[in-house]
């Protein structure tokens, strides 16, 4: 109801003690109007009763000695009953006896009489009122009266008392209005100012701000009172959080500058420590094939240890390089271009297939494999992938290496697969780990940083990447690469 659509509660409030109000003297003012109405009325009727018992009383004489005049003579008194319009004596055989009839009243006709054995009865016709009772004498029924009152005189007291009592009923209205306005403040006010200090808190966010305590002690105050000590918690519990959270901020950014400090000096250490050794891995590297080459004196011990000096020398190499990988992969700047990585798979493939002709791998691509990223880190992360895929396969008679990509609902998935040595998968969690490897030395070669260099280089792209495999049922590598624009 549009009565109710008001947003304030003070509105509410005054509304619906003005609607309970009115109801309620209207209601009174209908209950006491009926009431008036009926008790003049039973008034009148009382009126007529005695009316009639005296005309009866003053009647039996007549009556009795069938004197007309007398019988007329007395009904002629009820002039001074301004209500009565019109008289009746009737005989004990119901013929007319004597009648009365006011100036300018309406002639009636008795249309309704008292039943035998009946002493009085009442019958409203409109807004007449006939009312017949038996005029006795000595227990014997010697006549009946009929009296006709009209009931416009009841209806002008009736409305009478209907004017006063509405204008009652207004000012009654009135002083209940003026009494609602009075203490609706008393109520809505506290509550009024507490949905603003919600409103406020809410809105923004200011837990110091109070709202006013009404000077009464009832439960509007208690209310008000506990909402304040909530803000005061809530205020100091804020507090405490904010001075945490600004320390841990500040322990975090400390740290963070140690460990980004750390990190540069072990990526520094490392390249250094890789550049720097290759000068000395190549002076031993000449040696040894200088001495593998131009010396005809040595025994086949001395050859076998010269082949193991080189073979150490190309392990080491192959160190050097994936530490340079790995140190390139946390500190390289990002160049990001869109790149086919079907194309980098394809290049690459191509290029273990041309450095071992010797071998037979079924090599498979998938076309279409569009990313943002950079190129040459990519390149690196194909090289691991891949070269990793190459390398346990060797042992395989029909060797299967895939290249591919799947839309998921979280985006492109690429993955690598292969049907090689495999890895157990309760260590899956080691694969990522630098220089931590799954399989010995004796049975395929490595060093254990490649897959470490690949999880950099993904995770720097914003990606992820994970593997799932058997022993000897083959391993795939799954990676993704967030769309970036270039």
């Amino acid at each position: 109801m549009r009565i109710w659509s008001s947003q304030s509660i003070s509105d509410k409030f005054m509304r619906m003690t003005m609607l309970v109000s009115g109801i309620a003297l209207l209601l009174a003012y209908v209950s006491f109007l009926v009431y008036d109405l009926y008790s003049l009325r039973q008034e009148l009727i009382g009126s007529m009763a005695t009316e009639a018992n005296i005309v009866g009383a003053n009647s039996v004489t007549a009556l009795l000695f069938d004197d007309k005049q007398a019988a007329e003579n007395t009904l002629s008194a009820l002039r001074n009953a301004p209500q009565v319009r019109s008289a009746l004596i009737l005989r004990p055989d119901g013929s007319e006896f004597a009648r009365y009839l006011r100036s300018n009243a309406i002639d009636f006709q008795l249309t309704n009489r008292l039943a035998p054995g009946e002493m009085e009865r009442y019958w409203t016709k409109g807004r007449y009122i006939l009312l017949g009772s038996r005029i006795q004498f000595q227990g014997a029924q010697v006549g009946t009266v009929y009296l006709v009152a009209e009931t416009s005189d009841v209806a002008r007291r009736a409305e009478r008392f209907g004017l006063i009592s509405a204008g009652m009923l207004l000012i009654c209205f009135a002083i209940a209005l003026l009494a609602t306005s009075a203490v609706r403040h008393m109520v809505t006010d506290p509550l009024t100012g507490l949905a603003e200090t919600a409103q406020i808190v809410t809105r923004q966010r200011d837990y110091s701000v109070r709202a006013k305590i009404p000077a009464s002690s009832d439960e509007l105050s208690f209310l008000v009172q506990s909402f304040n000590e909530m803000l005061e918690q809530i205020q100091d519990r804020d507090r405490a959080l904010e001075a945490t959270r600004s320390d841990l901020e500040r322990r975090v950014e400390e740290r963070t500058a140690e460990l980004s400090a750390t990190n540069k000096e072990l990526e520094a250490f490392s390249y250094s420590v890789a550049h720097d050794l290759r000068g000395p891995l190549q002076h031993i590297n000449n040696i040894g094939f200088l001495l593998q080459h131009s010396s005809e004196s040595l025994n086949a011990d001395g050859r076998m240890l010269i082949d193991r000096l080189l073979e150490g020398a190309r392990r080491m190499s192959g160190l050097i390089d994936d530490l340079l990988n790995l140190s390139r992969a946390s500190s390289h700047p990002l160049h990001r271009i869109v790149l086919d990585l079907s194309e980098v798979a394809e290049a690459t493939g191509a290029r273990l297939q041309a450095d071992h002709r010797g071998r037979q791998v079924n090599f498979k691509v998938a076309k279409g494999a569009r990313v943002v990223a950079d190129d040459g880190l990519m390149q690196v992360v194909f090289d691991n992938l891949l070269g990793n895929a190459w390398k346990y396969t060797s042992k395989q008679q029909s060797a299967e290496i895939e290249f591919g990509f799947t839309e998921e609902d979280s985006g492109t998935v690429y993955y690598v697969r292969d049907n090689g040595a495999g890895f157990n998968p309760r260590y899956a969690d080691r694969l990522f780990r630098p220089f931590q490897r799954l399989h010995s030395q004796g049975e395929f070669a490595g060093t254990g940083v490649g897959l470490a260099t690949a999880y950099r280089i993904i995770t720097r792209h914003g990606g992820k990447i994970w593997a799932t495999g058997n022993v000897d049922q083959g391993a795939t590598f799954f990676f993704t690469v967030p769309d970036t624009d270039a």
